[in-house]
């Protein structure tokens, strides 16, 4: 009794621990001997959480199609289908389900017979509960033991076809011994020697700045593989890097434009919602040797993507809804220069007709480069910020740095003129409310502005660059700002590391020390003095936020 206890609890850590739940189905004409074993056995203590019951073999066969169970207590001779012909048309669906058959002394050895070798266990008749149940304790383990032995075959097979996936993104001359070994094995699993007859690639591109699930991959691609398999398509899939993920998509058939289209529509739906992403399918190809040329065919469809809303699916061959647009940077950056003059001279409503005029150029453009035209992008607000120094305005952002990082983190072209335009309106705001600023505030300010990180920075050299005496410059700031030197010095400098601990990347002794403190846990106090909050718990907070 202590061996069958502690191969109880066993179990039912190992079930609770992978979210297992044992199904048992219990098939006997007999309602005494199904009500019986039903109400006196506690099946939950070996570790069956689900119980189903049949009166002879065809409603067994019935409720094993609807339920799937684990483990089959089956009597063996009943009318219309006996023990062992449910036996065999169950295992030929679902090999694994363990049985266990429940006889009289006169049916043994034509049971044995029957079950040729297999390993199906068995109890006499008339039933003694103590068997019954240490029997079915032997099937719950040996129906974990299947289960763990298929994870593990499964995660073999998931990680060959993942390196399959990878190979498949380079020529193939230069993988052609590791794909022909790789693509043998898959189609060996699968039966056929031509899986690839017909293939193209998916690509899925997510924003990064969304974190996914760390299991996004393997689910997305398992309900992929379920949605398209009716139309006898397979698929393989790869990260090619951060939020980047690849979907060889290949049958032994021809594909057509709808079947193409629904693969591309199911791997869609399978993108959690608020996830911008963009999908591209590449061209299609015969024969596993092409496949790199269909995924570089869809990195290039990628790239238009860019000039697209978020949600955009393109596929080689298949014109999208929007009308292709055409414009080289020399038309670019003739509206640039419109843009630039309206900007210099103030006119918000010539800057708002550049602007638009500049959108109307790019979106659904498919002759520029993503990453050509964030960057012209950042020259334009470049441009500002330098229209700002020199009309004494309080720049935008306190480091240039980030106005191209901001920029080229945007997912979408969009997303992107939408940034440029608040810069633009937020200038041409601030040219109109602007207040002309003393010229000696305005280079304290511009002196702080470029030197705060400075950890020697003294009220002695800022008043030396404005021209001035040490005390004359906190007397002058003072009535002007409202705020002396040093309180603006510390304010500017809170204020820009507010900004880098928004960023996870950094940690807080960099901060301290790109805002000017050499002492981390000095930084520390003088920013919860100032926000009300430690480092840490301001970035915890303005995590949780966002």
């Amino acid at each position: 009794m202590y061996s069958l206890s502690r191969n109880r609890r066993h179990l039912r850590r190992t079930c609770n621990e992978r979210g297992i739940g044992i199904k048992l189905l219990i098939v006997d004409d007999e309602n005494l001997t199904r009500t019986g074993l039903m109400n006196t056995i506690d099946w939950m203590d070996l570790g069956i959480d689900q119980v189903y019951t049949a009166v002879d073999g065809t409603d067994g066969l019935r409720m094993a199609s609807a339920h799937h169970p684990d483990i089959v207590l089956s009597d063996v001779r009943m009318p219309r289908m006996d023990g062992i012909e449910m036996m065999n048309r169950i295992h030929a669906a679902a090999p694994d389900t363990v049985f266990i058959f429940m006889s009289g002394y006169s049916d043994k050895e034509y049971l044995k017979a029957a079950i040729r070798l297999q390993a199906v266990s068995y109890v006499e008749k008339p039933l003694n509960l103590d068997e019954v149940r240490r029997t079915v304790l032997e099937a719950v383990e040996r129906s974990d033991s299947i289960r763990r032995s298929r994870s593990a075959e499964t995660l073999s097979d998931s990680v060959q076809a993942a390196h399959l996936a990878a190979c498949l993104t380079v020529p193939y001359r230069s993988i052609k011994e590791s794909v022909t070994e790789l693509s043998q094995n898959y189609c060996r699993k699968y039966g056929s020697a031509d899986l690839f007859h017909a293939a193209f690639t998916m690509l899925l591109q997510c924003d990064e700045r969304k974190e996914l699930p760390p299991d996004f991959l393997q689910k997305t691609t398992q309900l992929l593989h379920d949605r398209i398999r009716p139309a006898h398509m397979h698929v393989i899939s790869t990260e090619k890097r951060p939020n980047l993920f690849v979907f060889h998509v290949f049958r032994k058939d021809d594909f057509s434009t709808t079947t193409i289209r629904s693969a591309a529509d199911a791997l869609s739906q399978l993108v959690p919602e608020d996830y911008p992403y963009f999908i591209a399918a590449g061209s299609i190809v015969s024969g596993i040797q092409k496949l790199y040329a269909s995924y570089s065919s869809a990195v290039v469809l990628l790239q238009h993507c860019f000039f697209r809303e978020a949600g955009t699916v393109l596929i080689s061959g298949i014109p999208d809804d929007g009308s292709h647009v055409s414009g080289g940077e020399e038309k670019i950056q003739h509206e640039a220069e419109a843009l630039e003059d309206a900007l210099r001279n103030a006119d918000r409503q010539a800057a708002k007709a550049s602007c638009d005029s500049l959108y109307d150029t790019l979106f659904l453009n498919e002759d520029l480069m993503e990453r050509s035209v964030q960057t012209f992008y950042y020259r334009i607000a470049a441009f500002i910020e330098d229209l700002r120094r020199k009309k004494q305005l309080q720049d935008h952002v306190s480091d240039g740095g980030d106005i191209l990082e901001n920029f080229r983190s945007c997912f979408t072209f969009p997303e992107l003129h939408q940034l440029l335009t608040a810069y633009v309106n937020r200038y041409l705001d601030d040219v109109e409310n602007y207040v002309p600023e003393n010229s000696s505030v305005y280079l304290i300010r511009s002196y702080i502005g470029s030197h705060y990180d400075d950890p020697l920075l003294s009220t002695k050299e800022i008043a030396e660059y404005a021209r001035l005496s040490a005390s004359y410059a906190c007397t002058v700031f003072k009535s002007e700002t409202g705020q002396t030197l040093n309180q603006y010095l510390t304010e500017f400098r809170m204020e820009r590391a507010k900004e880098l601990l928004s960023d996870p990347r950094n940690n807080i002794s960099e901060v301290a020390a790109r805002v000017g403190y050499n002492d981390s846990n000095y930084f520390g106090k003088a920013f919860k003095k100032y926000t009300g909050f430690s480092p840490s718990d301001y970035r915890e907070n303005r995590t949780r936020l966002s």
